[in-house]
């Protein structure tokens, strides 16, 4: 009888072909996460090349060093001097004044010997009209504050070379400090198109938008032209693309107390806080290559990559809600065009024309957070005799520092400015820096008898005639 070969039945659940065995499973999935981690690996690589205009291999280099490349470890740190980081951003090219700063933002670190680093953002107004120096100390042109970037790419003052976007960060750098008294340390130019597709990278990013407004004369600009269009905001949380980021970022003649220029710049400190908090999200993590790519060639820095590292370090631990926001505009140390003549432009001079008050109030933006943890109240008193409003003013000043303020209104007239320490020792902290900053000694009140009740409590700042002196500069200011 001839054998018969029984064929094997496949089963039915079998659905895999048979080569595809579980090994060649685990291998292919292998290679699948290396090409994908790889594929992201090199756009980061490429991106991070391109913002710091250097190449792979380089930025490879600077990673395997980490932030012990930097200098910054050993020296701000570890002695715990102040980082100034200056932001620019400006329309670049085929806008109209394709590198006049439409936004200046400080960004200040101090580190601290123990916690985490102090961090606050400070806004400068473009329309501030003030002399401009070069890094060799030159007065070489003075207009608005914003044209300082743009006269070191075009013009090359104090021995840079034109046509370089590094120019125009040094020139902008060297201004700003003869300003503000405090050194720059980095700066980082960014155009509107990296702007708008940084954002967009991302994903978008959530704004709360604290009071809606219109602005009937936005700028439009489209080539040579820029004819004004309405644009609106409601109020209230609200998701924004890269555009509508930077509409709400750049608008100046909004209604509803959104014309002012500190609302600006508190629009503009809104989306950089907010771009920061989802690109360090995991969903932004990412987006980073798009991110990166997105950047690319449109930001210009002197800072290395080993640099940001540090300085990403340093702050990363930093709560967006410990974060001083401070803006330099019309309600504090400067004023605009129509005091005290009117010269027909939008633009905004300082009280203080030798600018010492401002750079002073710039130099001590920092509390120690020891002192600020007394929490007195500081009340404010009006004894200049101007009717200027200066202890409204200054209450407003401080409270951006950290401190909880009172306007207590004007008082009699005195010649020199007072700090009287009424809470005794649990404020003596607080009483000393306000003596310190205002360069008089404390005042101390007796203190009540045993058993008799007191309502004295917290530091008092009189402000005399001779603070008004010299916040307007002006030795017969007030007499």
């Amino acid at each position: 009888m001839a054998s018969r070969t029984t064929r094997r039945r496949r089963s039915r659940y079998r659905w895999l072909p048979g080569w595809l065995t579980g090994r060649r499973i685990i291998v292919a999935a292998a290679l699948v996460v290396v090409l994908v981690v790889g594929v992201y690996g090199y756009r980061t690589l490429d991106g991070l090349a391109g913002i710091f205009h250097t190449n792979v291999p380089s930025v490879i280099g600077s990673l395997i060093k980490g932030k012990s490349g930097s200098s910054i470890e050993t020296n701000q740190v570890a002695q715990e001097k102040r980082i100034n980081i200056a932001l620019f951003g400006y329309g670049g090219p085929g806008h109209d004044g394709e590198y006049l700063t439409d936004s200046i933002m400080i960004v200040s670190i101090q580190p601290q010997r123990s916690g985490p680093p102090q961090v606050a953002e400070i806004s400068i107004p473009r329309d501030w009209y003030v002399p401009i120096y070069d890094p060799s100390g030159q007065r070489v042109d003075e207009g608005r504050i914003n044209q300082a970037y743009e006269d070191g790419i075009f013009y090359g003052e104090g021995g840079l070379p034109a046509g370089q976007t590094d120019s125009g960060g040094e020139m902008a750098d060297a201004a700003l400090t003869h300003l503000l008294g405090i050194p720059i340390d980095y700066f980082v130019g960014l155009d509107f198109t990296a702007f708008q597709e940084a954002v967009n990278a991302v994903g978008g990013i959530d704004v709360d938008v604290p009071a809606g407004f219109t602005d009937n004369q936005y700028p439009a600009c489209a080539a040579d032209t820029c004819p004004y269009e309405t644009i609106s905001f409601q109020a209230g949380e609200q998701h924004m693309n890269g555009a509508t980021a930077l509409i709400y970022a750049r608008s100046r003649h909004g209604d509803n107390g959104q014309g002012s220029d500190f609302a600006r710049s508190r629009r503009q400190q809104q989306i950089v806080d907010a771009l920061k908090q989802k690109v360090l999200s995991i969903g932004g993590i990412g987006d980073l290559p798009d991110l990166l790519s997105a950047l690319g060639d449109n930001v210009d820095t002197n800072m290395s990559i080993d640099d940001a590292e540090a300085i990403y370090s340093l702050v990363s631990g930093v709560s967006s809600s410990a974060i001083l926001h401070v803006s330099l505009d019309d309600t504090n140390f400067l004023y605009d065009c129509g005091y005290p003549t009117d010269c027909g432009a939008d633009y905004l001079f300082a009280h203080d024309s030798s600018y010492a008050t401002v750079a002073h109030f710039i130099q001590n933006v920092f509390v120690s957070p020891s002192t600020l943890a007394e929490k007195p109240t500081v009340g404010i008193e009006d004894a200049s005799g101007t009717g200027e409003g200066a202890s409204g003013r200054w209450a407003s000043i401080f409270t951006q520092l950290g401190w909880t303020t009172q306007d207590l209104g004007k008082v009699p007239t005195q010649s020199g400015t007072e700090v009287i320490d009424e809470g005794g020792s649990a404020d003596a902290a607080a009483a000393a820096w306000f003596a310190a900053y205002f360069g008089v000694p404390v005042t101390k009140v007796s203190p009540p008898s045993p058993g008799a009740s007191s309502t004295s409590d917290g530091v008092l700042v009189v402000l005399g005639q001779s603070e008004e002196s010299a916040f307007n500069n002006d030795p017969g200011y007030g007499s």
